[in-house]
């Protein structure tokens, strides 16, 4: 299947045009919000004087909260649980403090606060406001503002949910015009305390999927860069996390349907209460992290069914032209695909691409869905899905959707059991409109079986059009053109500029290129159709770091199950470790406790703006100790305890240059010594040293083993 959508050209020949723009980063990236309609809020300009009255939220047990969400339904599911919701009901007309300004506008504030919340999102119960009110959201220090909201905003639904804002304070701020009198309705209903970290300088979620995963912009993800621009990761509730994916119908004319689980968004209440965030994405492979700005409120619930798992609504807004929305296409046959692969944000982090080489199986997901409604992946032969990825799409070896996922067992380390709610199931095996797809996906009653993929915004005069991923690199990496033309064009002519590799290309793409200096780069495509020719160039300030990258490495100390981890990286500017139990930490130096006995892969992976290092070392955790010696990777102590000398012994010689340390378990270091070349026995005296537990230290050949050595007088 050809899956970019051909569009039909019955418009008169034009003339040939070249449209030259100078990019910015800013540009690459796309300054898109949540929408709203300019204006700030009147306290940066210092001219308020009340105190603002603050509603505190009881404080709560993070893990107490997590362990009843989980008894309460089935673990497998993939909704990710990052907020605790309070049900609230705060109204402009009996909380909060007004102020009139001197041309006669009005001011309303109020202070919601949630101690120790990474950051907080509302939901406004009641939204429905007059011409000449707008509304604001944003912290304290101003920093981080949402809006203006305003009646261009109101919803059938008289709801509207917002995004997450950073922090554990913050204001709504509503402005009245002069002579306006009647604000119309507002309503704060909840509010929800994040407390994963949602948010974290561009978005705390960033890093936190397991290391199995592969980024969209990866080579896994090079056949799949228009599906990708399809996928959301939405904010159900104010508290949930899931993903879901614009879908195409019949009628191709760019209703923005989206389909989820439902597991995520079970009623109209929610659906009208979810924020979806599109483009969320690194923009590079195994690269920082990507914006999530791109985002819409609000959706209506067209159909659903719980025993199969899906969620159909259309958005109350389209995603505009600029974000290059992708609708996918789909089969809703019974034929097993060949081979399968999905797009979703694993842990809530940048988008990520699953693969499965082989035809999936039928399967039941459990005793309370559809029997045989699921396709069974066995195995993932690349990627994983993770809380997070539930209502995640499942494309065929065509690019079709075919299914979106319901749960499973699948993690990295052992990817397999992932069930996805078959959409041939979904089309019209329930009764009414509001329990399947097809009166919504093919309201003209066609009987398509398969439908392709759709860009809204192609059916127009012939026009070159190509999105850039990023103008920062490290040395080495790809950066991804995708062409976006309308009017049906039979040829596209690519130059990528000076010194890229490959400069020139004869197919649409999309093409991955690689830069190896810094510079300006004119880029330019060449479209021709039956309607004529375009040209568009765009000059872009290539970045790419060829000097001071980062260089991944780590040292640890031992103390029972405690290990101390040490950043010994060049370079870094910021830091992800995994320590093997499902744990993970953003610190330079972090602290972790391991439960059990055991060996753990340790990964910590540094960045330095667009290039990253890791480093990944298997730590032993061994609490059990023999009584007389102690063996690790042929190295054997003893006697243990010791009381005068302890003796190191190995199976084969050490190399030059090995040092035997040892510290106290409080980290002090005690002493050092150097083993030589050939030597396979060495003595320490210890005599100075009074009872306890010592942690010895063997470093060889790279190679770092640990060692607990109990004194005993």
């Amino acid at each position: 299947m050809d899956r970019v959508k051909k569009y039909n050209s019955y418009y008169p020949r034009i003339w040939v045009v070249m449209l030259c723009i100078i990019v910015s980063p800013g540009l690459i990236t796309g300054i898109s919000a949540q929408i709203s309609y300019g204006g700030r809020p009147v306290s940066m300009n210092n001219e308020l004087r009340k105190e603002i009255p603050v509603v505190t939220m009881p404080e709560f047990d993070v893990n107490r909260y997590l362990r009843e969400t989980e008894q309460q339904g089935d673990r497998r599911l993939k909704a990710l649980v990052f907020a605790k919701p309070f049900q609230l009901n705060l109204d402009p007309s009996k909380d909060g403090v007004w102020e009139e300004m001197p041309d006669g506008s009005k001011v309303w504030r109020i202070a919601l606060q949630s101690r120790g919340a990474y950051s907080l999102n509302i939901i406004f119960s009641k939204f429905s406001l007059e011409e000449g009110v707008s509304v604001f959201v944003y912290n304290p220090s101003v920093t981080h503002t949402l809006g203006s909201f305003t009646r261009e905003n109101n919803q059938r639904s008289g709801s509207m949910a917002v995004s997450p804002v950073r922090g554990d304070k913050i204001i709504v701020e509503m402005q009245t015009l002069s002579g306006v009198y009647n604000y119309g309705d507002l309503v704060i209903g909840m509010l929800s305390h994040d407390f994963t970290g949602i948010l974290d300088n561009k978005d705390g979620r960033f890093g936190l999927s397991g290391d199995c995963n592969q980024d969209i912009n990866c080579p896994a993800g090079n056949p799949w860069q228009y599906e990708k621009n399809g996928v959301a990761r939405i904010y159900v509730n104010g508290n949930r996390l899931c993903t879901g994916v614009l879908v195409n119908n019949s009628a191709n004319d760019g209703t923005p349907y989206l389909l989820t689980a439902n597991h995520c968004i079970k009623d109209s209440t929610e659906a009208a209460n979810t924020v979806f965030i599109f483009g969320y994405e690194s923009p590079f492979c195994n690269g920082g992290d990507g914006i999530v700005v791109r985002s819409l409120s609000g959706s209506d619930l067209r159909a659903t069914q719980v025993n199969l798992d899906f969620s159909l609504v259309e958005l109350r807004e389209a995603p505009p032209s600029s974000w290059h929305p992708w609708y996918a296409g789909w089969d809703r046959t019974s034929a097993i695909p060949g081979n399968t692969a999905s797009i979703h944000h694993p842990s809530g982090d940048v988008k990520k691409i699953a693969i499965d080489a082989d035809p999936p199986g039928t399967g039941t997901f459990g005793s309370n869905y559809t029997p045989s409604g699921h396709w069974h992946i066995k195995e993932w032969e690349t990627g994983t899905t993770e809380f997070g990825s539930s209502g995640s799409p499942l494309y065929d070896q065509e690019g079709y959707l075919r299914g979106v996922l319901t749960g499973g067992d699948a993690r990295c380390g052992e990817a397999i059991d992932d069930f996805y709610a078959k959409f041939s199931m979904a089309w019209d095996n329930y009764e009414g409109a509001a329990a399947r797809l097809k009166p919504w996906l093919d309201p003209g009653n066609t009987g398509t079986e398969t439908l392709n993929g759709l860009y809204p915004y192609g059916e127009s005069l012939l026009g070159a059009e190509f999105s850039v991923s990023t103008i920062e690199v490290c040395a080495g990496d790809q950066v991804v053109f995708t062409d976006f033309s309308g009017g049906d064009p039979f040829s596209w002519e690519w130059d990528f500029g000076q010194g890229a590799v490959p400069q020139t290309a004869s197919t649409q793409g999309p093409h991955f290129v690689q830069y190896l200096t810094s510079g300006t780069r004119i880029v330019s495509l060449t479209v021709e159709g039956n309607a004529g020719i375009f040209v568009k160039e765009l000059s872009l300030d290539m970045n790419v770091k060829t000097e001071g990258l980062p260089v991944a490495y780590f040292t640890y100390l031992q103390n029972d199950l405690e290990f101390q981890f040490s950043d010994e990286s060049v370079n870094a500017d910021t830091y992800y470790w995994e320590f093997g139990n499902s744990r993970t930490s953003n610190l330079s130096n972090p602290l972790n406790k391991y439960s059990t006995d055991g060996e753990y892969a340790v990964t910590q992976m540094v960045r330095n703006r667009a290039c990253y290092d890791t480093y990944l070392q298997n730590v032993l955790v061994k609490t059990t100790w023999s009584e007389h010696e102690q063996s690790y990777r042929g190295i054997m102590v003893y006697p243990i305890p010791a009381k005068d000398f302890i003796i190191i012994e190995t199976d084969k010689p050490f190399t030059e240059g090995t040092t035997v340390e040892l510290f106290s378990v409080t980290g002090a270091h005690l002493e050092k010594k150097m083993m030589y070349g050939g030597q396979t026995r060495l003595m320490i005296d210890i005599r100075k040293y009074s009872s306890g537990t010592y942690i010895m230290r063997i470093v060889s050949t790279g190679e770092t083993s640990i060692l607990k050595i109990q004194v005993l007088r």
